[in-house]
Formats: structure tokens, sequence, C-alpha cells
């Protein structure tokens, strides 16, 4: 016992136990602030959702696309402008997943728009025969996107959907029997 008389236990004075307190409470704090932190981004970012879609419009030279959003329903309205320096009479459109064999157009859907002739032109039924875009000017575009023969696109709110936009036009100037048929956008978007 006599050994155990001899060693004393020291401990800090008030002040450091406090101020060992508040130190570790502070550190504590800020790593929980750097947590709850790190967890809002990542659920704002959308990082744990699956229907997570990163929507963008590759336009071809000559045009841009500044809108484009898909309905449930298959229904694509499109912000289109164009500046190839003309005034463009666009006689058809069409939005399918798919070119068709040589290219030049959809495989599926709106057909027509391989020909003027051939009536309707636009999709959904009720829409103007003809829309004139000015060089610089934007104009809004409606058609039903197509996934296959005869088979509107659809999907839940979120999902992805991913197709080509065609416009069959003419140029001011030239006869309107030259008609021009070009995919003028590839895009990628979420169903809204």
């Amino acid at each position: 016992m006599p050994l155990l008389s001899k060693m004393r236990v020291v401990l800090p004075k008030k002040q450091e136990r406090l101020q060992a307190s508040l130190d570790m409470m502070v550190s504590y704090g800020i790593a929980l602030l750097i947590i709850a932190i790190a967890l809002y981004v990542v659920i704002t970012v959308g990082f744990f959702n699956t229907k997570s879609v990163t929507s963008d419009c590759i336009a071809s030279p000559g045009f841009s696309c500044t809108t484009y959003t898909i309905a449930p329903n298959g229904t694509a309205v499109f912000v289109i402008s164009q500046s190839t320096g003309g005034t463009l009479t666009i006689n058809g459109v069409a939005c399918a997943t798919s070119p068709n064999a040589t290219g030049n157009g959809p495989a599926y859907g709106n057909l027509g728009i391989q020909s003027p002739s051939v009536v309707p032109v636009f999709y959904p039924y009720g829409v103007p025969d003809s829309i004139v875009m000015y060089s610089g000017s934007a104009n809004t575009i409606e058609t039903n996107c197509y996934i296959g023969p005869d088979k509107l696109a659809s999907g839940g709110l979120g999902d992805s959907f991913t197709g080509y936009l065609w416009l069959n036009y003419t140029f001011s100037g030239l006869p309107s029997n030259i008609n021009n048929v070009q995919q003028v956008a590839s895009f990628t978007t979420k169903f809204t």
C-alpha cells in the first residue's frame, strides 16, 4: 500500500477540462456539418436517382435547339432556330429513335416527311401545313416521336428518351419541289 499512497492522480484544472470539452464539441460539430453538406449535394444532384438523365440536343450545322421536351404520350415540342442565311419553309417534321436504311429520314413514324404531297405531313393532326423559319429566328415545332412501326414513344415521368428530329424543308428562292430532308438534331431528354 505504500506505493499507492505515493501515486497521485493529477486531474486537469477546471479550465483545461472545459477547453478540452469545447475542442471536442467543435471538432465533432465541423465533422457533422461536412457530412450534412455532402449528403445534401449527393441528394440534390440525384446521384442515387436511377432515373437521372443528362439532357442534351446536338443540332446539325445551321440549326440549334434551345428547348426540347417529350411528354409521356410521345408528343415532343422543340424550339428550333436556323442560321442558314435564308428563309426555310418547313413542310414536314418527324421524330423517331432510328433513321431509315438510307439515313435520309425516320425508320418509322411520320414517313410522309419524304414528300410534301403526302397528307398529313405533320403529327399530331391539326397543325398548319407549313412553318416559315427566318434565319436567326426560333420556331416551336410539335410532333409525335416513334419507337417502332406505328408505335408512339411512351414512358413514365423521368424515364429517358433518345431520338432524332428530321425536317422536310424548301429554301426561299428555289422551286418548291426541291425539298431537303435533313436530320437536324439528335437529342436525349426525360419524359416530363
